[in-house]
């Protein structure tokens, strides 16, 4: 025969069982908590290696576009505008990712920010 467990004095049959918080995760949001983004050293590496790669890709667009505008410039005999300003934003966009990389500054570069030069809408 199977003994039934005996029940604590004061203890009712239909209490509620007692939910535990997980930790890291807000009882309001049921979000996890992270931290400050600003203070995340490994949340930041990741941002930083993803910028990284858009570094490289950054490069390589480089390459073409200067191939392009030196073409251009060989056969009509004049720069093609719009080639020297996406260059001009180009060059904008790395600099932001370097001082980024190098934490000049928290602010992330293009496509967390506005595309081209920073001062341009103001």
């Amino acid at each position: 025969m199977a003994r039934k467990p005996s029940k604590k004095p004061g203890e009712s049959e239909d209490a509620e069982p007692t939910v535990l918080e997980e930790p890291g995760r807000t009882p309001e949001t049921d979000e996890i908590d992270w931290g400050e983004d600003e203070n995340n050293v490994w949340l930041r590496g990741l941002w930083m290696l993803l910028f990284a790669l858009f570094f490289a890709l950054g490069e390589a667009l480089l390459w073409v576009l200067a191939l392009v505008q030196f073409f251009w410039m060989l056969f009509a005999k004049t720069r093609n505008k719009p080639i020297a300003d996406f260059g001009d934003d180009l060059a904008d966009w790395v600099d932001r990712i370097t001082r980024f990389q190098t934490g000049a500054s928290e602010d992330k570069p293009f496509p967390f920010a506005k595309w081209g030069k920073a001062d341009a809408g103001e």
